[in-house]
């Protein structure tokens, strides 16, 4: 008779205690700081905040990622998985911020857009969740659909991503600043050593280290600007803080999109950490995960930020710890909230500066980049596949450099959509190869499971 020994020493009902019940929700509480402080950062710059804004945009995207994990452990997946920021939102924001500002648009005008798409995109997770259509659709997330996504959302946050790098944009600058580019490189350079030769809690907390050595770096040069407003010390959080909603079409459809194509991200994350916990994933805990994740994006369209979704990276902290409990990730979600409602600490983390955010975002989307090929390596690269990749890279690639203007004759729908090559490679993927080139016998069971490593780092 073979006993199987189980890797885990504390199992999602098991409750440590004392000493490793608390260091266990400290390490939770550090690695949700590791993947949720950066987005805010580099997208309170992007969206020309003031300093008291932003101290409130880095509270309220505290809050709601700290109450999303919360609420998915009591009421929906039930597996201890971080929320965070999500990559692709942070991309799609800076993308229609882009387009915003091209048409003579202002970034308020899209925060209040965004309250309302956001809405309307929250419907997707809802919907699917309460009709538990989840698991029926996840075949659509195969390796070439996932590897086509991550590639092309790479090449397109390239040029924000590097500019900032560089210092294009920081204290007003509109050439490169080498001070800053070293340094950068420098950071870069850290970050990804960490990453690559780190091991265990180290290497998991790669990106708070990066943040946190860049951070005091420029301190000591002196190059660290400290607000001169202060923000106020205790808040709660302001409903609608940028204005009313406000419908546009365009928006709208561009934020449904990306939830349909952020499901393989739910997906992937609850099966990881499944495997991670050695626990079972009945099709129930997708529909109930959908659910508390369309009421997340419904509350960062209220609150006006971006929104989270579940992180893959909780399965590689489980792994390393052998602690699935989820009692300590409830204490640390808990503690997230209650930070949340002091913007005196956002305004603390958002003195951060901005070329320090995009140095560690250029090694988490370089590493996301070759997730996405290697997505692409699984394939047995037959003609047909070929043909899906190379039609979807170069269209959604080629879309990225056109500007706006191209599309002035057609309908602002139009513009919207086939001014966001993301999308629409994504979205040609899909069709290219469930529907154009859909192979004889289609498999239902889904490869997001296969691309699960590739969505690890998506929300930082």
């Amino acid at each position: 008779m073979t006993i199987v020994m189980s890797a885990m020493q504390y199992k999602l009902n098991e409750h440590p205690r004392g000493t490793v019940l608390w260091f266990s929700s400290l390490q939770w509480f550090i690695f949700m700081m590791a993947n949720v402080i950066t987005v805010p950062i580099v997208l309170g710059h992007a969206l020309g905040l003031g300093e008291v804004d932003t101290a409130l945009y880095m509270s309220r995207t505290l809050l709601l990622c700290g109450a999303i994990g919360l609420l998915q452990v009591l009421f929906g997946h039930r597996f201890p998985i971080i929320e965070g920021p999500a990559g692709m939102w942070w991309g799609v924001i800076v993308v229609l911020l882009d387009m915003h500002l091209r048409a003579g648009g202002d970034a308020l005008l899209l925060l209040r857009e965004l309250e309302m798409g956001l809405g309307v995109g929250a419907l997707v997770f809802l919907l699917l969740g309460v009709f538990r259509l989840l698991p029926h659709i996840k075949f659509l997330f195969t390796p070439i659909v996932t590897g086509a996504f991550l590639i092309l959302l790479a090449i397109q946050m390239s040029k924000s991503i590097l500019s900032g790098v560089l210092g294009i944009g920081f204290e007003g600058s509109t050439v490169v600043v080498p001070k800053i580019a070293l340094l950068s490189l420098l950071l870069i350079g850290l970050t990804v050593g960490l990453m690559v030769k780190g091991r265990g809690l180290i290497k998991s907390m790669a990106v708070l280290i990066g943040l946190a050595a860049g951070w005091g770096v420029y301190a000591v040069l002196g190059m660290l600007h400290m607000p001169e407003a202060a923000a106020p010390a205790f808040e709660l959080p302001q409903l609608l803080p940028f204005g009313p909603p406000v419908w546009n079409t365009g928006v709208v459809v561009t934020c449904v999109l990306t939830s349909v194509i952020l499901l393989s991200n739910l997906i992937a994350s609850v099966q990881v950490f499944a495997e991670a916990a050695e626990e079972p994933a009945p099709g129930k805990l997708y529909s109930r995960g959908s659910v508390m994740t369309g009421a997340g994006t419904l509350a960062a369209g209220l609150f006006g930020t971006a929104p989270a979704v579940p992180l893959t990276a909780a399965a590689s902290l489980v792994s390393l710890t052998g602690i699935a409990s989820r009692l300590p990730f409830l204490l640390a979600s808990a503690e997230m909230m209650v930070l949340g409602l002091f913007p005196a600490v956002g305004q603390l983390l958002s003195t951060i500066p901005q070329p320090v955010g995009y140095a560690v975002l250029f090694t988490v989307f370089g590493q996301l980049l070759g997730f996405g090929l290697k997505d692409i390596k699984r394939l047995a690269l037959t003609q047909r596949e070929l043909f899906i990749i190379g039609f979807t890279l170069l269209t959604g690639g080629g879309l990225m450099f056109l500007p706006s203007e191209v599309w002035a004759e057609l309908p602002s729908l139009a513009t919207y959509i086939l001014g966001n090559g993301l999308i629409v490679g994504v979205v040609l993927a899909i069709l290219l190869e469930h529907v154009v080139f859909r192979e004889a016998k289609q498999s239902p069971s889904s490869s997001a499971s296969q691309s699960a490593e590739a969505n690890e780092k998506e929300g930082s």
